[in-house]
């Protein structure tokens, strides 16, 4: 999923630029909306994929801590 956000993040701000080369010489509100849909679009696309990252890590760090623990059985006696 991260690699379609990804490759719909990456491919939007390609449209943008397109549209904005290609329409350059005619102008106009329409390419400026377009262009603007496109990088809004990659923008979003590149923040949800930020999110699903965040949230991956999230979830793996318990298991990471864990990895770096020592057990109790390895502590040694406290002294009563």
């Amino acid at each position: 999923m991260r690699a379609f956000l990804i490759a719909v993040g990456v491919l939007s701000w390609v449209m943008a630029l397109a549209v904005m080369v290609i329409f350059a010489a005619s102008g106009g509100v329409l390419t400026a909306i377009a262009s603007g849909i496109f990088a809004v679009v990659a923008v979003v696309a590149l923040g949800c994929e930020r999110i699903i990252k965040t949230l991956e890590d999230i979830r793996d760090a318990p298991a990471r801590a864990r990895l770096n623990t020592v057990p109790i059985s390895a502590l040694p006696a406290a002294p009563l």
